[in-house]
């Protein structure tokens, strides 16, 4: 009894068929102008203690900022290589934001910050929060 012989049961799919669907995810869509934004955002918060002059005065909020502009700008560059995974993600911004509007009275020692570190954060975290919640709607939307 002979089966007939099939070259390939599983077909992969060709590279330029990831290359292309990859391409119409993330250039084609509102997913890339929130990505950008979030990267924006993300790299502002990781370099905003040495643009408001604050990196010598509070080291710990220093190092919070820069972690946390790197993890969001980190997501906002990941999102886009694996659109249908990252996006699920996006849900983690919004307690990020959170924390990074609420940090500069919890970390700082003497809960002293000047107006320009609160109206930073501030702005920072409800961007972050406005572009987590966007990018949360477009994975639903997508998802079905």
């Amino acid at each position: 009894m002979s089966h007939p012989r099939h070259s390939a049961v599983f077909r992969a799919p060709e590279s330029t068929e990831i290359r292309a669907g990859r391409e119409a995810a993330t250039t084609n869509s509102p997913a890339a102008v929130v990505d950008g934004f979030m990267l924006l955002v993300g790299i502002y918060t990781a370099i905003s203690p040495w643009v408001i002059h604050f990196a010598r005065t509070n080291p710990y909020l220093t190092a919070n900022n820069l972690i946390m502009g790197l993890g969001v700008a980190l997501l906002a560059i990941e999102t886009p290589l694996a659109p249908q995974r990252m996006h699920r993600f996006a849900w983690t911004l919004v307690p990020l934001s959170l924390w990074l509007i609420l940090s500069p009275a919890v970390v700082t020692a003497s809960h002293g910050v000047s107006p320009g570190i609160l109206w930073s954060n501030t702005g920072a975290g409800g961007a972050v929060c406005l572009l987590g919640v966007i990018a949360a709607k477009l994975a639903h939307d997508a998802s079905g």
